[in-house]
């Protein structure tokens, strides 16, 4: 009888645990399409035009843009193991390449190597958020970035994000330095 308490107590937090993950993704998954709908009916404007920095200076937005956040390269090791949270994390990183945010922990190259694997990964998966990702990764691997702060806003707010929002897109120039200074 001492063994079963415990053991039930692990079982039930383990249920609400997984039940308010899947609430979430759920909730997330509604919150995407419905900002995916809101941005085919708009105009796309100039990454400029879409922006609401929270630097007092293009030059101090400049550098904390493009500063180093931990970035490396290296080949993804995507396997039968891989889970949802982590395929999101990825692409959540890849994002970091291309956005503009007040803060970004991590990146990893978005790339068309790591478009590829993604892709690839999720073509196999049976995710509850599967075509909503497939979706994106389809998207960056022909070459559309146009919404990708967006995109980051998605896996940033499925990962229950409080600071980092996304809000707009890096310029040319300031995404090289980013490469630069991360990979």
């Amino acid at each position: 009888m001492k063994k079963v308490l415990p053991i039930i107590g692990v079982v039930i937090g383990l249920v609400i645990v997984f039940g308010y993950g899947t609430y979430k993704i759920l909730d997330n998954v509604d919150n995407y399409q419905e900002k995916n709908t809101d941005n085919e009916a708009r105009s796309v404007a100039a990454p400029e035009e879409r922006e609401d920095s929270p630097y007092a200076t293009k030059q101090e937005e400049y550098q904390e843009q493009t500063k180093n956040i931990g970035g490396q390269i290296f080949e993804l090791e995507l396997t039968n193991a891989t889970t949802e949270v982590e395929i999101i994390d990825i692409m959540h990183k890849m994002t970091h390449q291309k956005v503009k945010a007040e803060d970004k922990w991590g990146a990893i190259p978005m790339s068309e190597h790591t478009v590829s694997q993604v892709l690839g990964f999720l073509e196999k998966s049976n995710f509850s958020t599967k075509e909503d990702l497939m979706d994106i990764a389809k998207k960056w691997k022909s070459g559309d970035f146009q919404t990708v702060d967006y995109d980051h806003n998605f896996f940033w707010q499925w990962q229950g994000g409080t600071v980092g929002r996304a809000y707009g897109i890096m310029t040319s120039a300031e995404e090289e330095e980013f490469i630069k200074n991360n990979f």
